[in-house]
């Protein structure tokens, strides 16, 4: 019978809390348009919606409702100069949140794996 380690089941708790906190970034991350979005933001230091519109087939409110899904997944910023709104991307949070999750992930394996599969 296999024993399990001590701490894998405090780890299997946190990585499960883990991924529910990464969902809205993994959602985000999953659409084409929002990754040409990203895209674009790598390109630039911040766009606003007319701009990124011009660079997409997608419509005004389309891009808009895109935008919001990735603010509120915490990988763009938008800061509202005059009377537009500009975005900038803001992805480290969420790397240091995906990274904490597939360290845990890698650590939990490592405990599981036998000695002698190593």
């Amino acid at each position: 019978m296999k024993q399990e380690h001590p701490n894998t089941a405090q780890l299997e708790t946190k990585v499960h809390q883990q991924l529910r906190d990464c969902s809205p970034i993994f959602l985000a991350l999953a659409d084409p348009i929002r990754q040409d979005i990203i895209m674009m933001l790598t390109r630039h230091d911040s766009l606003n919606v007319a701009q990124i519109t011009e660079r997409s087939p997608m419509s005004r409110s389309a891009i808009s409702h895109h935008l919001k899904i990735l603010r509120q997944a915490g990988l763009i910023l938008s800061n509202k100069i005059g009377t537009e709104i500009y975005y900038e991307l803001d992805i480290e949070p969420s790397a240091l949140q995906l990274r904490a999750f597939l360290e845990t992930t890698e650590r939990i394996i490592e405990l599981k794996t036998p000695p002698e599969a190593k």
